[in-house]
């Protein structure tokens, strides 16, 4: 039922609860008086598992949102956690776990739960102009985990699709909800600005798959078994057999994994090719991409490392460009427009030095079986 078919049913009742749906999705809607193109492209959005994600407005304000249907069969942890981090903890700087704005009941499905959530975007939807955007983004990346993993949750799912940014200030004249590249008419690119020009917060998303453990005593899951030519993307989940396994170092692989893919551009260039401005990052990297998950570091370690890393970095380094493809005649000319003008590189006090969120003390719990 989480198609396209489940808004259209439920379009009266969102509608009654303060929320609007887009045409398309309204009873009544004529093909006829639509926009062809932009009907195709939420005809096929609707057609896929993504499906369980709908754009809508609130009619009070006319503020863009995004609803979530929500199955609590398959992710029965998933609301709790998300109203945990929005009511209780939603004032600490630290915390960038998504805010919840609402939740919805669906009196056609006791299963489904529909949360309300401000519309972010992807956060490498524009690239990296500078370095320093983008160690400026996983500072706050990091620091996300970090609090999540203090409060002994772990995401389970952090890939790059699961970290947004608020794009208010980038875009301000907003986006469409689906083709972000062009406006919300659906007839002209979306005009933006640059990270530097406003340094957007990064939030995390999607905690499906996450689960809160017990501070008495190590969390511990088991595996299952792959049968190849399949293999599991974590080490201590693959092979043939059934193993036990901590489930907070995946965390770290998974964020090791997302920022190899900046500095290792080889992906993108077919061959081997790392891009120098953030070569520096490579030792952390490593680290974070061991496959003896107890030899990882806890995310603490990663933001003290990080930090040291980042703070020794002089402000020419991070306005270099943050991606091989920034690395052009106009960056180097806009940048030198902004050292002159004495525009940071970075927010003002970005890598002073914290105490970290989790004790030493605990490494063994955040690594360890037992």
């Amino acid at each position: 039922m989480l198609r396209g078919a489940f808004w259209r049913h439920h379009q009266h009742i969102l509608e009654q609860n303060g929320y609007l749906l887009r045409e398309m999705f309204r009873e009544g809607y004529d093909p006829a008086t639509g926009n062809p193109e932009e009907d195709k492209v939420s005809h096929f959005v609707a057609s896929t598992p993504k499906s369980v994600i709908m754009d809508a407005v609130r009619i009070s304000d006319g503020t863009q949102v995004i609803l979530k249907a929500v199955s609590f069969r398959d992710h029965p942890d998933e609301v709790n956690l998300c109203i945990m981090f929005s009511d209780k903890l939603a004032r600490d700087p630290r915390n960038h776990c998504v805010r919840i704005l609402e939740v919805l009941y669906s009196p056609l499905d006791p299963d489904i739960h529909i949360i309300v959530m401000p519309q972010l975007r992807t956060f490498y939807d524009l690239p990296f102009e500078t370095v320093g955007e983008l160690v400026d983004a996983f500072r706050q990346i990091f620091e996300g985990v970090e609090f999540m993993h203090k409060h002994r949750v772990v995401h389970g799912d952090l890939s790059m699709n699961n970290l947004m940014l608020d794009a208010r200030e980038l875009f301000p004249f907003g986006f469409h909800p689906v083709r972000t590249w062009m406006d919300r008419s659906f007839q002209h690119y979306a005009k933006y600005i640059t990270r530097t020009e406003c340094w957007p917060r990064y939030y995390i998303i999607d905690l499906g798959m996450s689960r809160r453990y017990s501070k008495r005593k190590a969390p511990c899951l088991k595996s299952t078994p792959v049968t190849p030519p399949f293999v599991d993307f974590l080490p201590e989940r693959r092979g043939t057999v059934s193993r036990l396994f901590n489930p907070f170092p995946g965390d770290i692989y998974h964020l090791g994994f997302i920022l190899r893919k900046y500095y290792d551009v080889s992906w993108l260039t077919c061959v081997q090719y790392e891009h120098e401005p953030l070569a520096f990052l490579r030792p952390l990297v490593d680290s974070m991409l061991s496959d003896d998950a107890a030899l990882r570091p806890t995310i603490s370690e990663v933001v003290q490392r990080f930090g040291e890393l980042c703070r020794g970095l002089s402000p020419s380094h991070l306005r270099l460009p943050g991606s091989p493809r920034m690395d052009t005649f106009c960056h180097r000319i806009r940048q030198k427009l902004r050292a002159f003008k004495h525009i940071p590189p970075i927010p003002y006090s970005e890598f002073a030095p914290k105490p970290p969120l989790i004790d030493a003390q605990l490494r063994t719990y955040y690594t360890s079986l037992y």
